[in-house]
């Protein structure tokens, strides 16, 4: 089989740490690469997060440092904000990574000089805020066109969870959000609006533990400091689908329009703009998701993490 290629840029994060293990046990994916970008916690975190989950899980997959602050001039963030914890990763504690060092690029040229290797293959799944992917965009005029297609977890159609119109990951840095969509690159938009519907419950948690592997403990651990996190008692698979999006695309729906991002209004900077009725008559740019089939995914994202599992006993039993 061969694998595709994909360089994960991501601000982990919970659910990104969980789309990671996922994507660990996706067969038909070639992880080239994990970038961090500032967002759920700052950069910093975000990169020894990355770097530790690669040697906890024995993952040889190279591992980046990226952009700490975003675009824009007032450096508006939500860094720091204690929704993942404070170091990311809720109450779990990952050992300090003892045999591994960052690459020595950091990752807009490591995102640039992969993609050029591979001649128009490289694909991107982006879990964080652009910056990364819009730095590269800007500092290389032929990068458009060496990446295939770029999935990300951001934005919505409707409503937001910054406020009554922002989803997070777009509010951080909606310059670079911008300068991505205008691009020629094609994406794919995984949305706050469907997102929202993936939820895991405590009996989604107790099947996942029951695996019994590292990975699965991981996730399970991830799970349940989501789900007592929130008063509603559930955890939302936000960065899992955007995976999905690329690996799986069978449980979701999607729909091609336009969309942009607003950069300078007082109430609604960081808007995602998806002109699903072509008001504007304006040449899609994205993939949009509109609808998932959510036992599909679970029951998608379950097997991929007892693949991961599998996959990490056959690498800790060959070493």
């Amino acid at each position: 089989m061969k694998k595709r290629p994909f360089i994960i840029d991501c601000d982990t994060g919970t659910d990104d740490a969980i789309a990671i293990v996922a994507a660990l046990g996706c067969e038909a994916m070639e992880i080239v690469g994990i970038t961090g970008v500032n967002g759920n916690v700052p950069e910093e975190s975000v990169s020894f997060n990355n770097l530790n989950l690669m040697e906890y899980l024995n993952a040889d997959i190279p591992v980046c440092r990226g952009a700490w602050l975003p675009f824009s001039a007032n450096r508006r963030t939500g860094a720091g904000s204690g929704v993942h914890g404070r170091t990311g990763l809720g109450t779990v504690i990952l050992p300090e990574a003892r045999n591994r060092t960052f690459e020595n690029r950091i990752a807009a040229q490591f995102i640039y000089e992969e993609a050029k290797k591979r001649n128009g293959e490289l694909e991107l799944l982006v879990t964080g805020p652009m910056t990364n992917i819009a730095i590269a965009i800007l500092e290389h005029p032929d990068f458009c066109d060496c990446i295939r297609h770029l999935y990300f977890m951001g934005g919505a159609a409707a409503g937001g969870n910054v406020n009554n119109t922002e989803e997070f990951n777009i509010w951080v840095d909606p310059e670079a959000v911008h300068i991505v969509l205008t691009s020629p690159i094609p994406c794919t938009m995984v949305g706050l609006d469907v997102t929202n519907l993936t939820v895991m419950t405590k009996e989604d948690e107790e099947k996942i533990r029951a695996l019994g592997t590292r990975e699965a403990e991981l996730v399970a651990d991830l799970i349940h400091y989501m789900y007592n996190r929130e008063s509603i008692l559930l955890a939302r698979m936000h960065d899992p689908l955007a995976l999905a999006a690329a690996m799986f695309p069978e449980c979701l729906e999607t729909r091609s329009c336009f969309v942009d991002t607003e950069c300078r209004g007082t109430y609604t900077r960081g808007h995602t703009a998806a002109d699903l009725r072509n008001r504007r008559n304006q040449e899609p740019n994205t993939e949009i998701a509109v609808k998932v089939n959510v036992e599909m995914f679970k029951d998608w994202l379950c097997e991929r993490i007892r693949d991961a599992g599998n996959r990490g006993r056959k690498e800790r039993t060959a070493g």
